[in-house]
């Protein structure tokens, strides 16, 4: 584990955004109490180990129904989402 891997749950609590970037380049460690506690992923890497079913299809494996579906979304106003 490297020292840019891990994240203390005070830097974590008040420097979340700062902690979260570059999660591509791998893990990150959570620790507290100077133990480790949890692991932080990048979605995509963690859609590829645990939710396989997210992966990303080739558009011959997407049906007709939801290329429909796709496009009307892709139309839809910025203020009809949810903003997390």
């Amino acid at each position: 584990m490297l020292r840019d891997q891990c994240i203390s749950i005070t830097d974590l609590r008040t420097k979340t955004k700062a902690c979260l970037e570059h999660l591509e380049g791998g893990e990150k460690y959570v620790f507290v109490n100077n133990k480790p506690k949890a692991v932080i992923l990048d979605i995509e890497i963690y859609e590829q180990l645990v939710r396989p079913e997210f992966a990303e299809l080739s558009e011959s494996e997407v049906s007709g129904k939801l290329k429909v579906k796709i496009k009307k979304s892709k139309n839809k106003d910025k203020s009809e989402f949810i903003n997390i």
